[in-house]
């Protein structure tokens, strides 16, 4: 069971990497697994915006 609640603790930690250079793909990737919705993303400037729907665009485009 600690083994892997501490796997699980690490591809959590990988995976939601908050640091201003990886909020892009964290974002995009939130608003391709439709955790969050572009809604949600108000606020940002109109480049980061675009640029968290293109990496949401990636995602899909490589899942199918």
């Amino acid at each position: 069971m600690e083994q892997y609640l501490t796997q699980r603790r690490k591809e959590i930690d990988r995976k939601y990497q908050f640091r201003a250079s990886h909020l892009t793909q964290v974002l995009g990737e939130l608003l391709h697994e439709k955790r969050i919705s572009e809604r949600e993303l108000r606020g940002l400037h109109e480049d980061k915006l675009n640029s968290v729907r293109s990496f949401a665009k990636l995602l899909a485009e490589s899942v199918a």
